[in-house]
């Protein structure tokens, strides 16, 4: 299938699309998906160097509800939770895993999102702008050649493995979000989640203590 192409979570809104339309996703919600921004009724315009998706906040805040019903519900969780695995697992991690750096240093994600605002305002956005964040997740990575001068992030062991082309699609998911305002309640949803079908995993995230930077 032609999703399999696609990467981490561009993956999942492609196959979602072959079964229903972001319109009819939409109809279903009883919201809009997005406020303002490129995209059809039908698909998702990437890279468009003019404008971006700007969410509806009751977007992230519909799919918790229809995402996290086994929390009051032990058999809807064991039955679900193979779906997890499957499906959302992976993804998931990746998500609260980029999350996690960026959010370790406001002051650089603040600033990444303000500057993205400006190119798509100023309609100087690089269709590769994001290109610049491959190597993110690298402990040497770095923003600026002076150290004193350079941002500083909590670091964890191994996160350097993950793809390239998914570390800089998923900073620019986040980057978007910190920029449209909802990045609060993707990440909300986002731990919830976690919590719920992948608790091991988020522990060891956030009870971790990092030696290095503490």
């Amino acid at each position: 299938m032609y999703c399999e192409k696609e990467v981490s979570y561009h993956k999942i809104f492609c196959k979602i699309q072959t079964v229903i339309s972001l319109n009819k996703l939409s109809e279903f919600l009883g919201i809009k998906i997005f406020l303002s921004g490129p995209h059809t009724k039908y698909y998702l315009e990437r890279n468009n160097t003019l404008d971006f998706g700007h969410y509806n906040p009751e977007f992230p805040q519909k799919l918790k509800l229809y995402l996290i019903p086994a929390e009051q519900n032990p058999r809807l969780l064991q039955l679900t939770k193979p779906i997890y695995d499957v499906w959302l697992k992976q993804t998931a991690r990746e998500f609260f895993i980029i999350y996690q750096k960026l959010d370790s240093n406001p002051k650089f994600f603040r600033k990444e999102a303000d500057r993205y605002l400006m190119l798509v305002d100023e309609s100087r956005l690089d269709p590769f702008y994001f290109d610049r964040f491959i190597l993110f997740l690298y402990p040497a990575y770095t923003d600026n050649e002076d150290p004193e001068e350079a941002a500083k992030f909590r670091i964890f062991p191994g996160d350097e493995s993950m793809d390239a082309q998914i570390v800089k699609e998923l900073v620019g998911f986040w980057i978007r979000r910190k920029a449209d305002g909802t990045d609060l309640e993707f990440i909300t949803g986002l731990i919830e989640l976690l919590r719920l079908y992948d608790p091991e995993f988020y522990e060891s995230r956030t009870q971790f203590k990092d030696p290095v930077n503490p």
